[in-house]
Parts: C-alpha cells; sequence; structure tokens
C-alpha cells in the first residue's frame, strides 16, 4: 500500500486530502495579508491565489495549526510525510520554496522562525474564520476540456502511462497517424489530470490557426488571458511564468514550426507548465519527449477464429461497438468474424477508418465491406511508395467512402470544408444551396453526413453546430480545390462572414468585455480569418475584402485580439480605393488606430493614425465615429499630460453629444471634462461634470473598453476622488476611493481596476495607510501582470519602490522609482510621473544626492509648466522644497522659496491638503528659528478651513503646532 492509503497524489508527489487533518479544514485562517483555506488547499493575498506545493502547503498548515509555538523538525517531516523516510534536506528545501512564496523577509516581515536546534515558528498573528467558497484557480477560467469518451476502447494503458511520464516529463508529444486517436486519448490524460493541476487543464485546438500569432493567440483564449500590447507571445510567457497547469495542444502538425517554437518557449521560461501536444510528427525540440501512440490490436491472420476470439482484440470490439451505435441490433457471429479481423487487419487498426467502415457496415453489411474495402486498398498497392503505409491506408478508406456517397452528399461535404471550425445550419445553407439544390437538400445532406460519421455534430442549449473531423476536412477540402466549385464557394462564405460580422456589429461595440462575446462568434472566428486570407488573396474582390475587414474589426476588438486588427485594417487600408463605402473607410481606419494604441501605446504613429481617422469620420458626418475617435484622442492626450488637448477633444466630444442627444454620449463627455478640469487643477468644476455622472443612469450601463479604452463611471470615481483629496475633503476622498475600487473589481474590467487603483495609490500615501497601501498594490501587481498591461505594471514599479523607501528599504526603492520612470519615459505614459518624481527627488536628496534630486524636480516642474498643467505644481514645489531642506547642509532660503511656491500654486487651484502640508514645512523652518507666533499665524487660517480629516497625519500636527507644541511629528512622504 502507498504511504498516502491510495489518496489522490499531486505532480510533486504530496496527498491532496485534507481529511485527516480535522477541525483545521473547516476554517479559513487567516494572517496578514494572506489567507489560508484549507479545504481548497490555497494560499491567496489580495485576492489572488499563491502558486504553492503540496508539501509545502502542508508544511504551512502544521506551522500555523501551532502558531507561536515551536514545532520540530520530526514533527514536520511525520506530518508532511507520513510512514515515509526521508532526509532534513528535503523538509529545508519546502521550507526554502514556502518562504519564497510569502516572501518571508520581505517589506519587513517575518512569517517562519528558525529556531536552532529546535525547530521552526510561526510567528505572525492568527486568526480563523468560517470557510466560504472562493475560486481556486490563477487563470480567469477553469478547465474548458470538451468531455471525454464514455467509454474507450483499448486505449487505458496508454491514458496510465502518458499520465504516469508527465508527472516527470514536462513536455510530451503524441504521435500518430490521422484518425489514430492521438486527441481522444490527450483529452482522457487531460481529465485524469484535472485533480492533479487543481482544475488547471486547457485544451488548445491548433486546427484552424495559420500563424504563430495565432497560436499564441489561441493559447491565451483556452487559458481565458487577454494579451495586451505590443508583444502576446512575452505577454503569455509572462502570465505562465508562475503558474501551474497542463496545456493540451492539439493538432500541432498544421503548424509544426511555429506550435513547436511557442510550446518550446512555454517549456522553458515557464517551469510549473506541462504540455502535452498531439501531432503527426515530433516538434524536436529540446524538452520534447515523445509518445507513439500505436494502432489498436487487431486480430491476427490465422483460420477459423472465433467471435469471441476477436472481441478480445480492442479493433474488433471498437468496429463493433460503432456498427451498434448506429441502430443496429448486431451481434457477432463466428461466421463474420474473420470478416471483421479481416476488416481491423487492412484498416491497420487506425481508429477513424474503423469507425468510417463500422458506418458503412451498418447500412451494406460485414460482407459487402469487407469486400469493397479489400478492392478500394487493392487500388492503392502501386501509389507513392514512400508514402506512410498508414496514410495510404486511410486516403483509401475516405476515397471508398465519397465513392458510396450521393452526388448530393459530395457536393455537401467539398462544400463544407471551406468552413475552418465550426458552422451552423445557416451557414451550411449559405454556401452550399444554389439552383436544384435547395434547402431540403442541403439539409437532408448534412443530416446524412452525420450519421455517417463524416461531419461532427454538437448541440447544447442555442442551437446545433457541426464541424467535419480534421482528417475528412483535408480530404474533402483538395476535393473542392480541384473542383469548380472553390472560388463560387470562397465568395459566398467570405459573403456570409460579412452578413454574420455586421448583423452582431451593434451588440459587439456594447460589450463590456472580450468574455462577453457569445460563444458562437468565437467558434466562428477561424471561419473570420479563413474568408480574410481569401478575400485579400490573389482570387479574392477588393470590395468584399474591405467590407469583410470593416465588419470583422469590432470582433477583433471586443475579443481584445489587437495585434490581429492592426494588422488586417494595415493590408485593408493598402486596398481602399476612391470608390471604397465611407462606413468601410472610417471603421477600418478607426480600428487600425484604436487596434495600434493598445499596442504601441501613446506613440506618434497612434496620434497620427487617430488623426486621419477622425478625419474621415467628420468629413462623412458620422457622429458615432466622430465620438469614439475624440473619446480616444482625449484619453491619449491625458495620458500625454496634454492638458490643452485633453480639454480642446472632451469640449469636442460635448458638441458631438448634444447633436446625438444620446444619454451614454453625454455621460462620456462628461466624464472627460470632469478629466480636463482636473488636469487643468479646477477642481470646482471637476467635480461638478464628474458627479453629474456619477448622478446619471447612463453611468452604470455596461461599456466596452476595447472600442472607447476607458469607463466613463470609472473616470468620474477617480477624478471626484482626486479632487476631494486636493481641495482638502480627505475623507470624502477616500470614500470615493473605496466606492471607485469596489465598482472595478466587481466589474471585471482588468483595466478600469488598474487604473483605478493606481489613481487612489497616492491618496493612501498621502495619509500614511500603508496598510492599504500594501493591500492595493499587491492587488494592481497581480492584476497588471495577469493581463500584460505594461503602462500599469510599469507604475506599479514606481509605488512598489515608494512604499519599500517607507518601510526602510532605501536603496531597493530607490532602484524600483529609477526603473518605472524610465519604463514610462519608453511607453510616453506621462500622466503618472508627477505621482513617482517627488518621491525619488526627496529620497535622493536624504542620500546627499540633492543637485540630482534638484534637477530631476526642476525637469518635471519645466514639462508641467511647457504643458500648462498647473494641477502638480504644487506637489513638485513642494518636494523640491523638502528636497533643498534635507541632507547634511539643506539649503534653508531656498527651500523656503519652493514652500512658498508650492502655497502660491495651491492657493490658485483651491488644493487645499497641498497648502496645509507645505505651510507646515515652512512653519517648522520658523519655529526653528524661534518664530512660533509667525508660524501659528501662518497654519491656524488654513487649519480653520478644513470640515474633515481632522485624524490624518496632516492635521493632526497642524491642531499641535496651533497648541504651541513644537515636537517635530514626521510627514508622511508625497
Amino acid at each position: 500500500m502507498h504511504p498516502t492509503d491510495g489518496k489522490p497524489i499531486g505532480l510533486d508527489g504530496a496527498s491532496h486530502s485534507a481529511e485527516k487533518r480535522g477541525s483545521p479544514s473547516a476554517f479559513r485562517i487567516m494572517f496578514d495579508p494572506f489567507e489560508l483555506n484549507v479545504t481548497e488547499r490555497s494560499l491567496r493575498k489580495a485576492g489572488e491565489v499563491i502558486p504553492l506545493g503540496g508539501r509545502a502547503f502542508d508544511i504551512l498548515l502544521a506551522l500555523v495549526d501551532r502558531a507561536g509555538e515551536v514545532v520540530s523538525n520530526s514533527e514536520l517531516m511525520a506530518k508532511v510525510w507520513p510512514n515515509v523516510m526521508v532526509g532534513e534536506i528535503s523538509l529545508r528545501v519546502h521550507l526554502s520554496m514556502l518562504r519564497k512564496a510569502l516572501r518571508d523577509g520581505g517589506c519587513g516581515r517575518r512569517y517562519i522562525a528558525n529556531v536552532k536546534g529546535r525547530g521552526y515558528c510561526f510567528m505572525a498573528p492568527v486568526t480563523r474564520r468560517a470557510a466560504e467558497d472562493h475560486d481556486t484557480s490563477l487563470f480567469v477560467r477553469s478547465s474548458n476540456l470538451p468531455p471525454a469518451l464514455s467509454r474507450m476502447i483499448g486505449r487505458d494503458d496508454a491514458v496510465l502511462e502518458i499520465g504516469s511520464r508527465l508527472r516527470t516529463e514536462r513536455f510530451i508529444t503524441i504521435l500518430g497517424v490521422g484518425g489514430i486517436g492521438k486527441t481522444t486519448v490527450a483529452l482522457a490524460v487531460g481529465h485524469a489530470a484535472l485533480a492533479d493541476f487543481g482544475d488547471a487543464v486547457f485544451f488548445v485546438d491548433l486546427s484552424t490557426v495559420k500563424d504563430k500569432e495565432q497560436v499564441v493567440s489561441a493559447i491565451a483564449s483556452a487559458i481565458g488571458h487577454a494579451a495586451q500590447f505590443a508583444n502576446p507571445e512575452d505577454a503569455l510567457l509572462n502570465f505562465l511564468c508562475r503558474r501551474k497547469a497542463l496545456l493540451l495542444l492539439d493538432s500541432c502538425e498544421h503548424l509544426i514550426e511555429k506550435a513547436a517554437e511557442v510550446a518550446d518557449r512555454i517549456f522553458q521560461f515557464a517551469s510549473d507548465i506541462h504540455v502535452l501536444a498531439t501531432s503527426r510528427e515530433a516538434l524536436q525540440t529540446g524538452g520534447e519527449h515523445v509518445f507513439r501512440l500505436p494502432s489498436l490490436d487487431c486480430p491476427p491472420e490465422q483460420p477459423r477464429q472465433t467471435a469471441a476470439e476477436v472481441l478480445s482484440y480492442p479493433a474488433a470490439r471498437l468496429f463493433v461497438e460503432r456498427v451498434k451505435a448506429r441502430g443496429n441490433d448486431f451481434s457477432l457471429g463466428n461466421d463474420e468474424a474473420p470478416l471483421v479481423a479481416e476488416i481491423c487487419r487492412k484498416l491497420d487498426g487506425i481508429a477513424l477508418a474503423i469507425e468510417l467502415a463500422a458506418g458503412r457496415a451498418a447500412l451494406f453489411g460485414v460482407k459487402d465491406i469487407a469486400t469493397r474495402l479489400g478492392s478500394r486498398l487493392d487500388l492503392l498497392k502501386f501509389g507513392r511508395r514512400t508514402a506512410n503505409p498508414r496514410h495510404q491506408t486511410l486516403s483509401a478508406t475516405l476515397d471508398w467512402s465519397h465513392d458510396l456517397l450521393s452526388e448530393v452528399e459530395r457536393v455537401v461535404l467539398r462544400r463544407m470544408a471551406i468552413f475552418r471550425g465550426r458552422f451552423t445550419l445557416e451557414a451550411a445553407l449559405a454556401v452550399a444551396e444554389e439552383k436544384g439544390t435547395g434547402q431540403t437538400d442541403v439539409t437532408d445532406a448534412i443530416g446524412s453526413l452525420v450519421n455517417k460519421s463524416l461531419i461532427e455534430p454538437r448541440i447544447d442549449s442555442r442551437e446545433a453546430s457541426y464541424r467535419l473531423l480534421d482528417t475528412t476536412r483535408s480530404y474533402a477540402f483538395e476535393k473542392l480545390v480541384g473542383s469548380n466549385d472553390y472560388e463560387f464557394v470562397a465568395a459566398r462564405h467570405a459573403n456570409f462572414s460579412i452578413q454574420l460580422l455586421e448583423a452582431n456589429g451593434p451588440d459587439l461595440f456594447k460589450l463590456r468585455s472580450a468574455e462577453a462575446v457569445p460563444n458562437s462568434l468565437q467558434d466562428y472566428l477561424g471561419n473570420v480569418r479563413a474568408a480574410l486570407e481569401w478575400s485579400f488573396g490573389p482570387s479574392g474582390c477588393d470590395r468584399t475584402a474591405l467590407r469583410l475587414a470593416a465588419a470583422a474589426a469590432q470582433l477583433f476588438l471586443s475579443m481584445s485580439l489587437f495585434l490581429e486588427c492592426r494588422n488586417w485594417m494595415e493590408k485593408a487600408i493598402n486596398r481602399i480605393t476612391s470608390d471604397c463605402d465611407p462606413q468601410y473607410q472610417i471603421e477600418i481606419h478607426a480600428s487600425f488606430a484604436s487596434s495600434l494604441m493598445f499596442i504601441e501605446g501613446d506613440s506618434k504613429r497612434v496620434r497620427d493614425a487617430f488623426d486621419t481617422a477622425l478625419n474621415f469620420a467628420q468629413r462623412y458626418e458620422d457622429a458615432r465615429q466622430q465620438l469614439r475617435l475624440i473619446v480616444a484622442l482625449s484619453i491619449y492626450s491625458l495620458r500625454m499630460v496634454d492638458v490643452a488637448g485633453t480639454l480642446e477633444f472632451a469640449l469636442r466630444s460635448e458638441v458631438v453629444a448634444k447633436k446625438t442627444g444620446n444619454p451614454d454620449d453625454a455621460a462620456i463627455a462628461d466624464s472627460l471634462l470632469g478629466a480636463a478640469y482636473y488636469l487643468l487643477g479646477d477642481h470646482v468644476r471637476s467635480q461638478k461634470y464628474s458627479e453629474r455622472v456619477l448622478r446619471s443612469r447612463s453611468g452604470f450601463r455596461p461599456f466596452n473598453a476595447s472600442q472607447y479604452s476607458f469607463d466613463p463611471r470609472s473616470l468620474a470615481l477617480v477624478c471626484t476622488s482626486r479632487s476631494q483629496w486636493f481641495t482638502g475633503k480627505v475623507d470624502q476622498a477616500l470614500r470615493y476611493a473605496e466606492m471607485a475600487i469596489e465598482e472595478a473589481e466587481k466589474s471585471g474590467r482588468m483595466i478600469a481596476l488598474c487604473g483605478t487603483l493606481i489613481q487612489t495609490m497616492a491618496i493612501y500615501f498621502w495619509v500614511d495607510n500603508l496598510e492599504q497601501v500594501e493591500r492595493r498594490l499587491s492587488r494592481l501587481e497581480l492584476t497588471a501582470e495577469k493581463q500584460s498591461l505594461e503602462p500599469f505594471d510599469a507604475v506599479a514599479l514606481g509605488f512598489k519602490g515608494r512604499y519599500l523607501i517607507r518601510t526602510g528599504q532605501t536603496s531597493d526603492g530607490i532602484q524600483h522609482l529609477r526603473d518605472s520612470l524610465e519604463k514610462l519615459a519608453t511607453q510616453r505614459y506621462e500622466i503618472h510621473v508627477p505621482d513617482l518624481v517627488p518621491a525619488l527627488a526627496l529620497c535622493l536628496a536624504e542620500q546627499n544626492s540633492r543637485a540630482e534630486a534638484v534637477a530631476l524636480l526642476d525637469k518635471s516642474i519645466a514639462v508641467q509648466v511647457e504643458a500648462n498643467a498647473a494641477l502638480y505644481l504644487p506637489a513638485l514645489f513642494l518636494a523640491k522644497g523638502q528636497a533643498l531642506a534635507s541632507g547634511d547642509k539643506p539649503d534653508t532660503p531656498s527651500a523656503e522659496e519652493g514652500f512658498e511656491k508650492a502655497m502660491t500654486f495651491a492657493r490658485q487651484q483651491s488644493a487645499l491638503s497641498f497648502e496645509l502640508r507645505a505651510g507646515l514645512e515652512l512653519a517648522h523652518i520658523w519655529i526653528e528659528r524661534g518664530e512660533v507666533q509667525r508660524a501659528q499665524d501662518l497654519i491656524g487660517p488654513i487649519y480653520g478651513q478644513f470640515t474633515e480629516g481632522f485624524s490624518t497625519p496632516d492635521l493632526v500636527l497642524a491642531k499641535e503646532m496651533l497648541k504651541g507644541k513644537s515636537a517635530r511629528v514626521e510627514l508622511a512622504r508625497l
């Protein structure tokens, strides 16, 4: 008996059973900022699952259960490795992994102490709460595996062997000829491995992809990852590198070199990702192990075989079962047993060929099929000598099956080969129906082809859909290309794709996120790509290509396929002629600009693309597209801290919104005006427009972030929060910040969530609430990484630097801030720079690098002045004053000048919070010179204007100062 008594074992060998631990499984164990759920066997931080091996989890549980006590090495090993002899080195290795996962020692926190000579002790305070249901997956979705066969014949040993090898061999390719059952076996392995991988087993169908970008896109889509910005492949690798999962890459032979490149990079860079591929040839990568899937065992050629003897071989059992599945009351007798054995041998035990033959046998009988099959196979005896015999056999089977079809069935089968992936009956009728072949003929032919296993059906609650099996489609597509039908069918397929996309276009434009795209359209994506390839190919038509590109743009944007959208729109732009429909031109140019912004950030090329698209929209008076493009340009200007541009486009959006009279458009315009006036430092008007959005019904409706690049309500909430902070209403600012974060979390829009976390982070720093900073920062880091949002990741790096400085880790903090500012400069993402520069400058000044600090601040001030961005000047001059007052030899006169300028700019903006902080710094200098009354006269009127926030550090210090207490209370850093 195995030491775990037969309970499920993880890939690292650890028991996944919590039953033997008793009562702790009824609780969630909390030690800030972590949550340990024993039932789920999960460790979370800020709501995100932290990857942890089974042994490390058991060690953590054992220590937490006895928090504050020393647990000896022998006790830990007995709990984690019951009845197994292991050395202490194993314990130390897993403890090291555990400490790394907890970031033990980071940010000044210690969790596990090594008590020399005695054991280990868990040091953090622990609380227990009733268990609740949580999603244990690190991924956006759980397993997407198609259903496994209810009964699989002859493959149990293969499934067990592959599953066992996957524990130690992270990359296995199942090799075999087409139709041998590679996918069936891979799916069975996947279902068996669900427990080992915490339900993170994902099926990726590569049969419809055409290039490396689509391989990456298919994997990202399968795991629920929306790859953003410039390099989707790197984004995917970054997403996978800290996660554990099994990827089933099916039908790699379609794009063998590119599939191999992507699979190899995943294997090299993501150490906990296991890959199980299916292919007709090896991928030939460094880490690949091959499992050659044999044919099903067939009865040998020998006289007088009985039915029982023949049925002892899985190939024969599959044949008989598939005949019965056709509704026949078939029982194999001794007379027919030798014929079935002969059929299985001639079909070389290939599962698909046997199933096809069984389908024919259900109609014509076993004897007739054995005779026809033998004759057909003989025809291939003198074929290409270098061809694989099994390929010849399967081709023969398909030829023979094709010959048995009626003429209508042959026509419909080859025309269905135009579909790449799934299609509906409506789609089938659109490409196959013609004079002489009506709807009834096509429908009946589809039904017959389904019954003959040449078309695979899928029936769900929405509608029936169909697909040709991979081998069948390849065979039928050759027939289609060789016929006179191909161009006619391809044109019909493209036109149907256009009609489908145009009918769904308005709904796609309103979608909240990529996850909301209907499954039927996601299933049709391969067909959209195929139609585009034909339309832009040598036989295509420019008019069709442009209309199709315009119709497909909304689908690509809604599914966050920005790179693919950019590529197709760029091709379309190069094909536009003077007689192109204006609506198509506008959509193509607008979608090109929108996709380009997500790829290249805030580059000049993006601005030029938007300007071009807007000119088209204005020329043809398309109000909807004008608003969409003006919104994008306003957000672009906001990110660039282009104050004049932000206000200009916000005002233009208001004009367009008034023309349309649509309340949703008015909400968009109001939110942009609120942001523009905030950037100008006009907090009264900013709050007016933002609060109007929050009061309107439109502010609560879903918005398509991929179309508008922002959400009006989210923007209004963060602008209100920051304006309230500036104007001294800190309590209200914090309430709006919490509301903004909560709504962004609920919306599921990760771009909005990251933006909200970033915009509100500075407020928590201001009031010195480092607990909230750590919590929000952790959420920001994990979300930006998961969604591959590079600019947001750069900002998170800067805020991490600020946090490290505030917790005494100065050198690391400085480096984080430098790296962050460098990345933001490269990405031209300027709006968050003024929140980060003061912290770096002040720290440098305290390290006696005042010249560098002042130069950094002066450069930032010059940028803001040039951009007429008065909003950030109080903070920058305040930081300059603090830098000049720091170090071994403070420059007090210059510091006073900096504080006075900060107060002046703050008063101009009614920025009471900044006026008070600059005043407190100035008053401190005066108090040290003995000018106490002067200091109190300065602070008193400012303090008197506050109506809330009296428990915050600045107001506490001001109150103490007014009472005549000269003790210096350290102000929170910027």
